[in-house]
This record gives structure tokens, C-alpha cells and sequence, in this order.
């Protein structure tokens, strides 16, 4: 929506399923702790290591975002996604 922060991932992460909740955020916390052990990724990339993990865990596991919408991994009906899809339909005239 150009409105808030972040990259891709970051909004990608408002379609992640209510059912999948508990494990979006011990994905984060799993991403936060292996930063905290010196994993190299710069603070800037927390969003794109959250979803990645999270990804890894589904099955099948490591989907890239677009086959993890296309699958419904990741859910673009989500309420919490329908600004970001607005958007982006308004910006490809969709």
C-alpha cells in the first residue's frame, strides 16, 4: 500500500492462515534467536527470514511466495491482507 514499512514479505505475512498462527510466531521467535546466536542476515531482512521459516515448515516445505499463494499456503482472503490486495490490484489494473 506504500504506506507502511517493509518489503514484499513483510505484508506477504498478513496472508499466513489464523490456524497457523501459533507457528508464525514461534517462526519469528525461532528467526529472533538465531540472530540472537549470530545468524548473518542483516536486521533489515528479519521479515523475508520470518516468512522463509515459516514457509519451511509447511508442506511441502520451501515454497516460493508466489506457488505459497497460488497453493493457498498463504491465504490472499485473509482480512488482513485485503488492503495490500486493493492495492496491488489497483497498481497491475487487475
Amino acid at each position: 500500500d506504500n504506506q507502511k514499512r517493509g518489503m514484499l514479505e513483510t505484508f506477504l505475512a498478513y496472508m499466513i492462515p489464523n490456524e497457523s498462527e501459533p507457528f508464525w510466531q514461534y517462526a519469528q521467535d525461532v528467526v529472533t534467536e538465531a540472530k540472537h546466536r549470530g545468524v548473518p542476515f542483516i536486521d533489515a531482512h528479519f521479515d523475508k527470514a520470518n516468512i522463509y521459516t515459516w514457509l519451511a515448515w509447511q508442506n511441502p516445505p520451501g515454497r516460493q511466495l508466489h506457488n505459497a499463494i497460488m497453493e493457498h499456503i498463504l491465504n490472499p482472503q485473509h482480512p488482513q491482507a485485503q488492503p495490500f490486495m486493493t492495492w496491488l490490484k489497483k497498481l497491475y489494473d487487475l
